[in-house]
């Protein structure tokens, strides 16, 4: 694998490292307030992976694990493909754009996915709760980006696409 490739996986791994921790602190901090530690992953571990309709509210820890593995793989791949869209914006500043569709569209695609496919689980993960998740994961990943590709922002006197020194 070529070094630009190597960096841009390590990139996008840590990235999206950052995401899939802000958004298990979230759940886990919500699952605190509530009283019950954890079962955010073992819920979700237990219907998305074992395919049980009804899921214990009890942490169990098989589940836990198993779900947080796809969590962060998922992420990693999430953020692979990010840094890779990162790269191009740094060339071709169009790309900037579709860093903020791809955003928006993830929004949307996960609220949709969760209410239609997971819907014995919608009391436990209200829309906003989802929402403040991937956007703390978003804002996450945006700002680790940011630091390593601070020339990516643009002034707003400077109109996109056009030449900087």
């Amino acid at each position: 694998m070529a070094d630009d490739q190597q960096s841009l996986f390590r990139e996008g791994a840590e990235a999206g490292v950052l995401g899939a921790l802000a958004v298990a602190l979230w759940f886990l901090l919500m699952d605190v307030l509530h009283g019950q530690p954890f079962v955010t992953p073992s819920v979700l571990g237990q219907v998305v992976l074992f395919g049980r309709d009804t899921p214990t509210l009890a942490a169990v820890p098989e589940a836990i694990a198993a779900y947080t593995g796809v969590h962060f793989l998922a992420f990693v791949l999430l953020g692979v493909a990010v840094a890779r869209i990162v790269d191009l914006a740094a060339h071709e500043p169009v790309f900037r754009f579709l860093l903020f569709m791809l955003f928006v569209s993830f929004e949307v695609f996960f609220l949709g996915v969760t209410y239609i496919f997971f819907a014995e689980t919608a009391g436990m993960f209200p829309w906003w709760s989802i929402l403040v998740a991937n956007t703390l994961a978003a804002v996450a990943m945006a700002v680790y980006f940011h630091y390593r590709h601070p020339s990516l922002v643009q002034t707003r006197d400077e109109p996109l696409g056009a030449e900087t020194t």
